[in-house]
């Protein structure tokens, strides 16, 4: 058999595969040196942080569940900052506040800016002592500073606490994939907080140390991934991120395909853009797990998977071209072939080196889902009927996301302008 470049990339992509997959199971079960939890015994003040923009379906139940937390009401302001919105946004605030005359209520509002500026406007103004973005079409469990703030008492070096974040009742086949790759993506992220490799804090009701945020000059405006952005400079200055699972927060997600690409192109461009502005990170042993493994992995992540499906795909052409050949033999005669058609398999022609790595990484794939919906404490069948979802999920949303890195390598390679959403 003759080995060819292509071989060689796969073999490359291969062991780059089951080397990560045997690490994080390595990491899995290494021991937990978590500390015990301790409950919140002083009441800190605290500053919530609303950009909305266009937000005037979702932006009055985000703000019922800050008005819901269990926290003492002169504990905690609320500032919603209305990034020039177009819709009727402003005026279902200000309802909002006129209901709600005993909550600390502020609204800035402000020409369209983007959500990196609302949040500084929003920042400079806080006077807690920690505070927290929560996304205008998100929504905070009640108890979640009570689980949240203690954390910061565990250790010092603390900035940052994550919340478990969730998709909030998902309906339609798009929605449940979604909440599938939400949960699986959550498992990882218990990962990479047990190296202390966490490289974003999302929008959806992370809490920060306020002084250490305002220290390193607040949010970055230029970037499209702010939170992500946010958490690599607190990596990059040695400060300390937790995921706790004790709490979440619900978060809407697109509705459409068209909605998801876009978005997902957001992600994954800003991920690509901040791994370049932090490049001096890569491989660098100053910080530890986050340098070696977490930075090169943001990209290599999407490298792979164009490389499999590119393999994939040139697999099925050149199948196809020798059919094609095979066809225009025999004139395209249809009905002999299928008349003598036999079904024979040399099983010493099997590619079993090729079979054997994705019979394994599909084993540790369905390890990973069954483990984390344990992780998480829910059932894959919370939503009622899945297999549809389920199947899209496994087989198919490999290649839309493929699709999406595709599309960000057009953008790197013509210079296209990022965009918001």
């Amino acid at each position: 058999m003759i080995f060819t470049f292509l071989d060689a990339v796969l073999l490359v992509t291969y062991f780059l595969l089951l080397f990560l997959s045997i690490f994080w199971l390595l990491v899995l079960f290494s021991p937990n040196l978590e500390q015990k939890k301790k409950k919140l015994v002083a009441f800190p003040f605290f500053s919530a942080i609303v950009p909305a923009y266009n937000e005037e379906n979702s932006i009055t139940a985000t703000l019922q569940s800050l008005v819901n937390l269990e926290y003492p009401k002169d504990k905690i302001e609320i500032i919603v900052v209305n990034d020039g919105s177009k819709d009727g946004t402003k005026e279902i605030i200000e309802l909002f506040m006129a209901q709600h005359p005993s909550h600390n209520i502020i609204l800035l509002n402000q020409e369209n800016r983007g959500k990196g500026n609302a949040m500084n406007n929003g920042l400079a103004i806080a006077k807690g002592e920690y505070f927290a973005c929560l996304d205008a079409d998100s929504l905070i469990a009640p108890q979640a500073l009570k689980a949240m703030l203690p954390i910061f008492a565990q250790d010092h070096n603390v900035a940052a606490v994550c919340p478990l974040l969730k998709v909030k009742n998902p309906q339609s086949i798009l929605q449940k994939v979604q909440w599938y790759e939400y949960v699986v993506n959550m498992f990882y992220k218990f990962l990479n907080a047990k190296l202390d490799c966490i490289h974003v804090t999302p929008g959806p009701f992370s809490v920060y140390k306020t002084n250490i945020i305002k220290d390193l000059g607040g949010y970055d405006e230029n970037t499209i991934t702010e939170d992500l952005e946010i958490a690599i400079r607190l990596q990059k200055h040695q400060y300390k991120i937790v995921q706790t699972f004790d709490t979440f927060v619900e978060t809407m997600v697109p509705t459409t395909w068209k909605k998801l690409f876009r978005q997902r192109i957001r992600w994954y461009k800003g991920s690509v853009d901040n791994s370049i502005r932090y490049k001096n990170l890569i491989f660098n042993k100053k910080y530890g797990d986050f340098g070696i493994i977490r930075m090169p992995t943001i990209i290599l992540s999407g490298i792979i998977a164009i490389v499999l499906v590119g393999t994939f795909f040139q697999a099925l052409i050149a199948k196809a071209m020798v059919t094609f050949s095979y066809l225009q033999d025999i004139n395209f005669d249809l009905l002999t072939l299928i008349r003598h058609f036999s079904l024979e398999m040399n099983i010493l022609t099997w590619p079993f080196s090729r079979l054997f790595v994705a019979a394994t990484l599909m084993g540790i794939s369905f390890f990973i889902m069954i483990y984390s919906y344990k992780l998480i404490k829910e059932r894959i069948t919370n939503h009622g009927r899945t297999f549809v979802s389920l199947v899209t999920y496994l087989f198919i949303y490999g290649f839309f996301i493929t699709a999406v890195w595709i599309y960000i390598s057009f953008m790197l390679i013509g210079k296209k302008k990022n965009f918001w959403s």
